[in-house]
This record gives structure tokens, C-alpha cells and sequence, in this order.
């Protein structure tokens, strides 16, 4: 899988449409964790599956922390990070979201941003970021919607993102937020729901088509409420861990140990 991983960022890296979009979606995630952590004092951050490294670039011109750092499983996306910020240089390292190099409590954010949709095992890592960290803020497609219903029972096709995105996890608005607090033992203390805008539709391939048009079109005229359980949104978290969590954690390390 880590094989698989690697070689796809090697590939993507040397695609200027791929890059021009995830500066385009950086914009809307860094704004989103701007938004869930505000009045948080924050002295050092940490994004976990950091890519490009375009949603550290965003929030560091938005003066969002004192100190930067990710980590991401590809060394590629590591060395393509830190040639593009220097900043980085020494801040961008290679490792797995679910065995992270940093001691408890070591940051005062750790972001997990479209990341934990990826993962078999989303909750050893979201157990090791409130490990690192005081606070987590998660943001994971809600892909668990009518449009993708209809498209699986009735046309008998996958979720969109299953081939193209490599996504093996599916929430709903509501869903996501029972998981964050059931299994994963997380305290939401802020959320976020991000109907996704205009620019962002219409920066995807095909973007200005009929669909992204419809798209637009229900946004501008249903309730968020309403729209969210038709098509897919963004759902933003600032998490802590629960007293629940602590003793998840601890009984995760002790069988692992």
C-alpha cells in the first residue's frame, strides 16, 4: 500500500492541474481551520498528511502559528514541500499518521485534513494526533449523501471518489461527528460545515459542466441543512481528547506494547 502510495504523489507532482487545484482547495481548508480554532492561542502546529504542503503555505501567511511542521507517508510529497518553503526545510518529515515521531502534547494543533477518508484505520490516527497535540482539528468529505445513495443502489456505481481519490471511508454530516466522539474518543468543541464555493466547483475538471452549474444552483437556493443531505460537503472539527479517549489511548499502548 505505502508502494502504491508513494508512486501516485510521485506521479501527481508532476501534474501542473493537480497542483493548481490543490492551491485552489487550500484556500477554503486553511480558511475552515482558521475558523474552528478561533481564540485558540496557537504555538506550533502540525499537519498530518500534509501533501503538497499547500494548506501549511496558506496558513502561514495567515499568521496562523508561531511554529510550522507535517509529516506525510510519501517522500516525495516531504521533498516537494520543503523545496517549495524553506521555512519547512527542517519541519517536513516522513513518517505514518498512526506511529507519529513526536512526544504527548508536543503541539498545540494537529490537523487532519482529508486525510482520515484514506485510512483503513482512521482512529489509531486520530487517537495518536490528540496524542501529540492539545487540540485536533479534523475536515473529511461527507460523501454519505442522497446523490451518491441513488448513484449506488439505483445505478449501481461506486462512490465518485472510490477510484479517483482513493477513499475506503464514507460519513454523513452526522455520522462523522458520532465517530469522532464514539470511536475515537473525542470532545467537539467547534464545527464547521463548508458547502464548498463557487470557485471550488468550478476549479474541478469539467468544472464550469452541468452539473457543477446544478450544483450551484441547489447552493444558492436550499437551507445548508437541506443541501448537505443531497451533496457532498466539507465537515470541519476542532476536537480534544475525552476522558473516554485517555482511557482508549492507554489501552491501545498497553496492547501494543
Amino acid at each position: 500500500m505505502w508502494q502504491d502510495y508513494e508512486a501516485t504523489y510521485r506521479n501527481a507532482l508532476q501534474d501542473s492541474e493537480f497542483l493548481a487545484w490543490r492551491e485552489l482547495g487550500a484556500h477554503r481548508k486553511a480558511q475552515n481551520i482558521a475558523n474552528v480554532c478561533r481564540g485558540i492561542e496557537v504555538g506550533s502546529v502540525l499537519e498530518i498528511g500534509c501533501g503538497t504542503g499547500a494548506v501549511l503555505r496558506m496558513l502561514r501567511t495567515m499568521n496562523f502559528a508561531r511554529e510550522y511542521f507535517c509529516i506525510d507517508l510519501s517522500s516525495s510529497a516531504v521533498r516537494f514541500t520543503r523545496d517549495s518553503c524553506p521555512a519547512f526545510a527542517f519541519r517536513a518529515v516522513v513518517g505514518c499518521a498512526d506511529a507519529l515521531p513526536f512526544r504527548h502534547n508536543a503541539f498545540s494543533v494537529a490537523i487532519l485534513s482529508h486525510v482520515i477518508e484514506h485510512l483503513d484505520d482512521p482512529v489509531s490516527a486520530l487517537h495518536e494526533a490528540s496524542r501529540i497535540a492539545r487540540f485536533t482539528v479534523v475536515e473529511v468529505p461527507t460523501e454519505r449523501v442522497l446523490t451518491n445513495f441513488v448513484r449506488r443502489k439505483m445505478l449501481r456505481r461506486p462512490y465518485p471518489s472510490v477510484a479517483g481519490a482513493g477513499h475506503v471511508q464514507f460519513w454523513s454530516p452526522s455520522s462523522i461527528a458520532t465517530f469522532l466522539q464514539r470511536d475515537a474518543g473525542l470532545d467537539i468543541l467547534n464545527r464547521h460545515l463548508d458547502l464548498l464555493s463557487e470557485d471550488v466547483d468550478s476549479g474541478r475538471r469539467n468544472g464550469h459542466g452541468p452539473r457543477s452549474l446544478a450544483k450551484q444552483t441547489l447552493r444558492n437556493a436550499l437551507p445548508g441543512s437541506v443541501y448537505s443531505r443531497l451533496l457532498t460537503t466539507h465537515a470541519v472539527f476542532l476536537c480534544r481528547r475525552s476522558a473516554a479517549g485517555d482511557a482508549l489511548g492507554s489501552s491501545v499502548s498497553r496492547s501494543s506494547s
